[in-house]
């Protein structure tokens, strides 16, 4: 794609880059906004659960009855096996209580893309930011597999790497190092529709349904423990299953659907998350343990949030909004890591294990 200058590009087409789109438009019909995202929403996308407080902001992105109309599995609750081997049921363990949601994560974010071309975004799929680099007050953008534009303000949206704001001389840090050893399952096994979450002495374990049938369940421990315990490979996944049992029972008859996908989930802070001519949202500005069950909201809301700060900065020439955002996403990773650091320590059966000792270690905000 060639063309002229445009206001605002947004890399990356998630929930975070496409709720600021729409956003944008809405508060700033006057900005000519593209979204480039890589992908063509194809394939399982990590990411499966909704929390209930996300169908305020999809209402208020107006995608509410759209959302509705996709028919995405309602969640009724979480059981954790937490701090004792007897499972307790909890609606949502970081969340006010509701109806949250099992989602089909590619489904999900290819709506969010039409309902924000349908408000006049730009969408190109199957377009990656290659490049960004300032030129004559703005940025000079390549994609790839071909193409340049220029645009007076970049979003990045390209979740937890960051890789425009990076580019900016943004600095990523880490509070532990936690990764998700994952599988996609091709039916439910159990036929309970809960959440389950499930401590054991090297992390914890969490498998949940997801539309049509289908089953996720993941080993969440720190990427050193997990090498060493051999969770990347299906065998030594399938061994550590065993401290899981109520994880095991919901899996049983389930047919694993390829090997294990390893995903990084650790709690971090973009420093900073907005500078000049730029923000970040979504995983790019934050990430949080998916423990909470708030990856998704939280996109939704700070892309939201991040589009009034560029908007005014863009159309009214107001800048106090972007310093406003970079506190907002500030005091937002603040907090979760005090509820973080309350919600682990009510695991107290192995405190002289690895992951736990590490969780027992205050860490600044």
């Amino acid at each position: 794609m060639d063309q002229g200058r445009i206001d605002v590009l947004i890399a990356g087409g998630g929930p975070g880059g496409c709720a600021a789109a729409m956003t944008l438009r809405a508060h700033a019909p006057g900005l000519s906004v593209v979204l480039a995202e890589a992908s063509e929403y194809a394939g399982p996308r990590i990411g499966e659960t909704l929390s209930p407080a996300a169908g305020r902001v999809l209402d208020h992105l107006g995608v509410w009855e759209a959302f509705r109309a996709q028919g995405h599995r309602e969640a009724y609750a979480t059981a954790a096996a937490w701090g004792s081997p007897v499972p307790y049921d909890n609606d949502f363990l970081f969340a006010a209580r509701g109806t949250g949601w099992h989602l089909d994560r590619a489904a999900f974010d290819a709506l969010l893309a039409r309902e924000a071309e349908a408000r006049g975004v730009t969408v190109l799929r199957g377009a990656r930011v290659r490049d960004a680099r300032r030129e004559d007050g703005g940025w000079r953008v390549a994609l790839a597999p071909g193409g340049e534009l220029r645009a007076r303000f970049l979003v990045d949206a390209t979740g937890a790497r960051a890789s425009l704001a990076r580019r900016c001389g943004a600095r990523s840090r880490a509070v532990d190092r936690l990764a998700g050893f994952v599988r996609f399952f091709r039916d439910g096994g159990g036929s309970d529709p809960r959440t389950l979450v499930e401590a054991f002495a090297d992390g914890w374990w969490y498998t949940a349904p997801l539309p049509g049938g289908g089953r996720v369940a993941a080993c969440m421990t720190d990427s050193d423990l997990g090498r060493g315990l051999g969770a990347a490979e299906p065998d030594g996944w399938e061994r550590l299953l065993a401290s899981a049992p109520r994880v095991g029972d919901a899996l049983h008859g389930a047919g694993a659907d390829g090997s294990v996908v390893v995903r990084a989930a650790r709690s971090r802070r973009l420093e900073p998350a907005a500078g000049e001519g730029w923000l970040a949202v979504g995983d790019a500005a934050s990430t949080f343990d998916p423990l909470s069950s708030q990856g998704v909201l939280k996109a939704l809301r700070s892309g939201t949030f991040a589009a009034y700060a560029a908007g005014d900065l863009l159309a009214k020439g107001d800048p106090a909004g972007m310093e406003r955002y970079h506190s907002f996403v500030a005091d937002e990773f603040a907090g979760y890591l005090r509820i973080r650091a309350r919600y682990y320590a009510e695991e107290s059966r192995w405190p002289e294990r690895p992951f736990w000792r590490r969780r027992r270690t205050p860490v600044p905000a």
